[in-house]
């Protein structure tokens, strides 16, 4: 079991919006913690005062908006005083043992920045835990558990043990990233300072996924929108402007087309998937999104730090 002096050197920092269902769970996960960070993105729901109420040690920092789960982290970072901080969505589980295992491998790998536990989920079965670069085409495989501790170039985002000062050095999340791909954007820049990032399947964790959000057409469209915008922005960050065009308009000739085919067949999943895509592409084709294709993270401004 770990001990108090180790959970000293750890703070966990979770970012809640419209989280009130999951509150008594994370709570239950979060209370034998000493060190804990709640930064919620302008919930209305009633998840502030729950975890207030639920858990009072806790450091709960309210926005007053919702810029998205990288900003809200930078913000939280700016409190931590430990040399490790544990990234958990509200929506994981994970117990002090699995924690205490992250730690020894870190202790274990001092050039690793992050190292990330093996997800489950709650039928336990494994979900996709870490991988190559997003860019990088693999023959598509079963998914399988690795029997060691091993160095990837993405570890999944849901919950990541961090060294503080390497999160600093590269400065934080690129805060561009509203939601999804934030986490392989930050893998991608420990690798460039030197960093490695560790999968540990000795750890594990349940993951729920997309816990923290009603499962309604307007959420959807909400989630696939970023999802397309984000696999923009990181295309072009990455890989260079012409790759970055090339995606839109792959996604824009085919939306429509899709979207009406999906309509027809009342499949309003998908129709609302690509319906979402489209719009991205759009606005992504139309807005302004002053990106380098050098992989640094942004300042203050934000604007590329090389």
């Amino acid at each position: 079991m770990m001990s108090e002096n180790t959970t000293r050197d750890v703070t966990i920092v979770c970012v809640t919006y419209q989280s009130r269902k999951l509150v008594e769970s994370l709570c239950d996960t979060l209370r034998s913690f000493q060190n804990i960070i709640v930064i919620d993105n302008a919930s209305t729901d009633g998840t502030v005062a729950a975890m207030r109420a639920s858990l009072p040690h806790a450091t709960i920092i309210e926005n007053p908006g919702n810029d998205g789960y990288g900003k809200a982290c930078n913000t939280a970072m700016r409190r931590v005083r430990t040399p490790l901080t544990l990234f958990l969505n509200p929506d994981c589980d994970i117990g002090p043992d699995a924690l205490h295992k992250l730690i020894e491998t870190m202790q274990r790998y001092p050039g690793a920045a992050i190292v990330a536990p093996q997800s489950f989920n709650r039928q336990l079965k494994p979900r996709k835990s870490y991988r190559q670069a997003f860019h990088i085409r693999t023959r598509r495989t079963p998914y399988r558990v690795p029997d060691a501790t091993c160095s990837a170039q993405w570890v999944h985002g849901c919950c990541q043990l961090v060294r503080t000062h390497a999160y600093h050095l590269v400065e934080g999340f690129d805060e561009r990233f509203f939601l999804f791909f934030e986490d392989d954007d930050l893998c991608l820049r420990m690798h460039e300072a030197g960093f490695s990032c560790l999968l540990e399947p000795a750890a594990s964790i349940v993951h729920t996924g997309g816990g923290s959000s009603a499962r309604n057409a307007r959420t959807q469209f909400h989630r696939c929108f970023h999802y397309a915008r984000s696999k923009y922005l990181i295309t072009r960050k990455y890989l260079g402007k012409g790759a970055a065009d090339r995606y839109l308009l792959k996604i824009t000739l085919a939306s429509v087309p899709v979207v009406l085919m999906y309509s027809l067949f009342l499949r309003r999943k998908h129709a609302v998937k690509w319906l979402a895509w489209g719009a991205a592409a759009l606005a992504c084709a139309f807005g302004q999104t002053p990106l380098s294709t050098h992989s640094g993270a942004t300042g203050r401004s934000g604007e590329i730090v090389h």
